[in-house]
């Protein structure tokens, strides 16, 4: 996290111990704070902040709209085979709790799986495995000719790649504030397409979801569908994290392009790398790198010696594939002590 955010959260902290939290003051702060997060995620999907709903995880915004949905047994969800279990894991409960069927398919099959049952369709706008982006419009078009809906896991995006939410053709993006964003865990937020808002039950309902505090009058607008109370600690340093971004010489837009370029600088390099064999993501990339290594048979033990040379990535379970996230923040030097450590292990 940038420094930032760590002094905010630490005001709010500071506040929070120092400061009575029952008066009219510390309500006020609170909703200032909550209103701040709204704005800065909203910015980051180029959203009005009356269609962004707060939550505390990628996972949660999806499971949000999964229990929003009246669903009936024999409803179908599209889904490809590269998804993450935080998208899976909402999606595996209403298929075991109203006999919702899962249907999952590769990536590039994704349009001609969408048919007269399909009721939702949820997919990651850039896949955690190989980096590849999906191209939206043409399956948000499918789905509209066949009046379903298009839920999009931004975990990987937001943050990484511009996001237009509202120009997407989705009805749903939801998106971390603790990857790409750089806030703090328990954070993140669910854009809503305009119209669907007030058709979406609130699956966790709660004073902050009504219209004036009325039990039965739920706000007009994607708070409806906050997940709860968050903790303003959180959303102080979430806010933060975005604002100081956007507040960089060239904003967000910078910030995003800096990291395309780093990546590509990365992958260019890698590729030349003897016994190093990069995953081919496709014609649209984001700044994830998947790639093998020559003779590697324990990916876990792998990781643990990249780590001891300084060098941080992760494995893609069931895969044979390394993951690299390469960020705005990625140093040459960074990129040269992943080459000379994957070099010495291949």
């Amino acid at each position: 996290m940038p420094r930032a955010a760590v002094a905010a959260m630490q005001a709010e902290l500071t506040a929070s111990a120092e400061q009575p939290r029952i008066t009219r003051a510390a309500f006020d702060a609170m909703f200032a704070v909550r209103d701040r997060a709204r704005a800065a995620l909203a910015g980051v999907v180029s959203a009005p902040v009356e269609q962004v709903a707060l939550t505390s995880s990628t996972t949660q915004g999806v499971g949000l709209v999964v229990a929003g949905v009246d669903w009936a047994p024999g409803d179908e969800v599209v889904t490809t085979t590269e998804e993450h279990q935080g998208l899976l894991s909402p999606l595996d409960v209403v298929a075991r709790r109203y006999g919702v069927v899962v249907r999952a398919v590769p990536a590039g099959e994704l349009e001609g799986a969408i048919g007269a049952g399909t009721r939702m369709v949820a997919v990651s706008h850039v896949l955690w495995t190989t980096g590849r982006v999906l191209d939206l419009a043409p399956l948000a078009s499918a789905c509209s000719a066949h009046d379903a809906l298009l839920l999009v896991d931004g975990a990987q995006s937001g943050g990484a790649i511009s996001v237009d939410a509202p120009s997407s053709g989705a009805d749903f993006y939801a998106f971390s504030g603790q990857k790409w964003l750089l806030g703090p865990q328990g954070s993140g937020g669910l854009w809503v397409a305009p119209d669907r808002i007030t058709g979406m039950w609130s699956a966790l309902s709660g004073y902050l979801n009504l219209e004036q505090g009325q039990v039965g009058s739920f706000k007009s607008t994607a708070g409806r569908l906050d997940g709860g109370t968050l903790d303003t600690v959180t959303l102080a340093g979430a806010a933060a994290a975005i604002e100081w971004v956007d507040g960089l010489p060239g904003g967000r837009q910078g910030w995003i392009e800096q990291t395309r370029q780093n990546s590509e600088r990365a992958r260019y390099r890698l590729v030349q790398v003897p016994g190093v064999e990069l995953a081919d993501p496709g014609p649209q990339r984001g700044p994830l790198i998947a790639l093998s290594v020559e003779g590697a048979g324990d990916l876990p033990a792998l990781v643990a010696s990249l780590a001891e040379r300084g060098v941080l990535v992760r494995f893609i379970p069931n895969t044979r594939y390394l993951r690299i996230s390469i960020g705005a923040w990625t140093t040459d030097e960074d990129v040269d002590r992943l080459i000379g450590a994957l070099a010495e292990l291949a």
